[in-house]
């Protein structure tokens, strides 16, 4: 039997004042691009989150959904911690976080990691949001049960006030088609 798709909740985390670190949220932004006008709700504490129900968004090329109809999409900015709930009231059985992370690559190379290599990784993970990334996956799948991945994005820099890198702006629409193509594989035992 297939997994349903309204199991499944892809989570932008990042900071947009932070150079490379903006990278999660321009993910759930390039997701978001071919959305029906008034399909998008915002909410929470921090007035640049929104959240998409891909049931209701469209692409332009093919007539193809850039998203399986019901992944929850948030954009969560710096403070995942904050949609611990929204999130476990969906009950997914997969979430994946897109962040960017230094795992030793060069800038704009990104991995998949699982969440025993998220525990080994998080030595060495940098964190610019409120409380460490690695916490607020351990506070979620202790409320969710849920399969937890972090696709991380190596930065080039994450200076307040910085840009986009060029390796990492070149990067995200590989990003992105991964995110979609995650969305859409099978998971084993589904």
């Amino acid at each position: 039997m297939a997994e349903e798709a309204s199991q499944l909740v892809i989570l932008g985390v990042g900071n947009r004042l932070r150079g490379d670190d903006a990278v999660g949220c321009l993910v759930c932004d390039e997701l978001r691009k071919d959305r029906i006008p008034g399909s998008e709700d915002s909410w929470g504490p921090v007035p640049d989150t929104r959240i998409l129900d891909s049931s209701n968004s469209r692409s332009l090329l093919d007539g193809d959904r850039p998203l399986p109809v019901g992944v929850f999409l948030l954009d969560c900015g710096n403070t995942p911690e904050n949609y611990l709930q929204p999130i476990a009231d969906r009950k997914p059985s997969r979430i994946l976080v897109v962040d960017c992370c230094d795992f030793g690559a060069e800038p704009g190379e990104f991995r998949l990691f699982t969440r025993p290599e998220i525990e080994q990784l998080s030595y060495g993970l940098m964190s610019t949001h409120t409380l460490p990334l690695t916490l607020t996956i351990e506070m979620l799948s202790l409320e969710t049960r849920a399969a937890i991945e972090l696709l991380g994005v190596q930065p080039e820099r994450i200076d307040f006030g910085a840009d986009l890198s060029a390796p990492v702006r070149s990067a995200l629409p590989a990003v992105v088609e991964f995110v979609q193509q995650w969305a859409r594989r099978p998971w084993p035992g589904a």
